[in-house]
């Protein structure tokens, strides 16, 4: 018998392998059944969600009105924003300009206060306005009014308060109360109302370098006092008027006799007293009179 080579078997079991290869049904490549309807589900769900964001973006562009100048009255310039109309803002708002357009007013409405806020270079609060019910409130180291030239009108800051104004009017119907002194150049009461400066409980004192006028061209002048008025002076005090009338001045009891006295003569103590003596005798004065 022949031998059969030790090779012979092995070669047997290849090609049957290759066979039964050959012959076994192909399977199909892909995704098929469920998972490939769960597939085009999800394909089908984004192109509707795709669509829908687009037709969304189409709508807010132009319902705000966008385009390459800005969103609807909010314009970009080359200076900056332009808002034509009314904005409303719901959070703080950084900027350091804000101009009104020609010709209209720039208005600033707030349901509650508005604040207005300047900080330094460290970041802190400098300044402060603020506009409230029946109150408006300025925290600064000084507080001005400039007129439409750039003069300072008006100032508050620690050293007191300062009018620089040629003529300062006061119509109210009540009375202006200085607890403290008043520094002016002037002191005139209206043409139609007399000028009344009164200290009920204390005294009046006027002070000045140079000189004190007191004018009273259309009208009567009258200075009263519960004790004393003096009037110094280390120059001169002139009184100038066509008339020089003094009431209530005693009159000097020494006489000269029996003879009938024309007229009377203005004489003084030397505690400065005035009073009245005989014009044909000389200034004597009684001690009731001179103390």
């Amino acid at each position: 018998m022949p031998r059969a080579s030790p090779n012979n078997g092995h070669t047997d079991n290849i090609q049957e392998e290759e066979e039964e290869f050959v012959h076994r049904p192909r399977q199909p490549v892909g995704i098929y059944g469920w998972r490939k309807r769960c597939l085009y589900a999800f394909i089908l769900f984004l192109t509707v969600l795709t669509t829908l964001n687009l037709a969304l973006i189409i709508w807010i562009l132009r319902v705000l009105n966008f385009s390459v100048h800005g969103m609807g009255k909010l314009r970009i310039t080359e200076n900056g924003i332009r808002l034509e109309g009314e904005a409303e803002f719901l959070d703080n708002l950084y900027t350091n300009k804000i101009k009104s357009m020609q010709d209209k007013p720039l208005q600033v409405d707030s349901s509650q206060d508005i604040v207005l806020r300047a900080r330094d270079e460290q970041k802190n609060i400098s300044s402060k306005l603020v506009i409230g019910n029946n109150r408006l409130v300025a925290q600064c180291e000084e507080f001005m009014v400039i007129d439409h030239k750039g003069q300072t009108r008006f100032k508050v800051w620690d050293k007191g308060v300062s009018m620089e104004l040629d003529e300062v009017y006061y119509t109210g119907s009540s009375k202006v109360i200085i607890n403290s002194s008043v520094e002016t150049p002037n002191i005139r009461g209206p043409r139609s109302k007399p000028l009344k400066i009164e200290a009920p409980s204390t005294s009046i004192i006027m002070y000045a370098k140079d000189e004190i006028r007191i004018d009273a061209p259309a009208g009567d002048m009258a200075i009263n006092s519960l004790k004393e008025i003096q009037i110094r002076s280390r120059d001169s005090i002139i009184l100038d008027s066509s008339k020089l009338i003094i009431k209530n001045l005693k009159v000097s009891s020494i006489s000269s006799g029996q003879q009938k006295t024309v007229g009377y003569q203005l004489c003084m103590c030397s505690t400065g007293l005035l009073f009245l003596a005989d014009a044909d005798k000389e200034c004597q004065g009684t001690r009731e009179i001179c103390l």
